[in-house]
């Protein structure tokens, strides 16, 4: 059985991971060496920024996966605590009302029918948690093209930004509600 005390040590777990992305993303951010490419003289200026943006793109997806994975992971490790057995989706799935769910999705009703649930008034959340699962998708199907799966009126970095904060409040508020007697 869940107790209050895993829930925090997991939520804090998944907090101190995303603070390292967070961490990781602001270095990015930083004036990248580009030395390395001119010191052999095969790149012009123009090329080397298109390296080194194509560099940034491939960290971005890198750490969008991540991101994803270690949401999942905290769910997964929530469920397993709570339902005392591993969670399989493809079981799950013969339930009706999880036919066209993802796994995310599914993990989340069973989830909010046990006593984890996001902080009353925050279901929009629980919408973009789902928003940036399927950005991860796509991102995987468009062979890590992080391009494809940046959305009108942002650029890469605004896309990752977007993307951490969704991830960050969705762990936030995810909110422990004790089990009655």
């Amino acid at each position: 059985m869940l107790t209050k005390e895993d829930f925090k040590k997991l939520k804090k777990e998944a907090k101190h991971e995303i603070a390292l992305i967070e961490q990781e993303a602001q270095h990015l951010q930083q004036k990248i060496d580009s030395s390395l490419y001119e010191k052999d003289k095969l790149w012009n200026d123009e090329e080397i920024g298109e390296l080194i943006q194509k560099r940034k793109e491939r960290k971005y997806s890198s750490w969008t996966i991540e991101l994803c994975t270690i949401m999942e992971d905290l769910l997964n490790q929530l469920y397993q605590r709570t339902h005392q057995k591993k969670f399989n989706s493809i079981q799950l799935m013969k339930i009706p009302a999880y036919r066209s769910l993802s796994n995310i999705e599914i993990l989340q009703a069973e989830l909010n029918n046990q006593h984890i649930t996001l902080k009353s008034g925050m279901g929009n959340v629980e919408e973009e948690i789902t928003k940036v699962f399927q950005l991860r998708n796509k991102l995987i199907h468009s062979n890590f093209f992080y391009t494809s799966i940046i959305r009108e009126n942002h650029d890469a970095k605004q896309e990752f930004e977007s993307i951490l904060d969704t991830v960050k409040k969705y762990r936030k508020y995810l909110k422990y509600n004790q089990p009655e007697s």
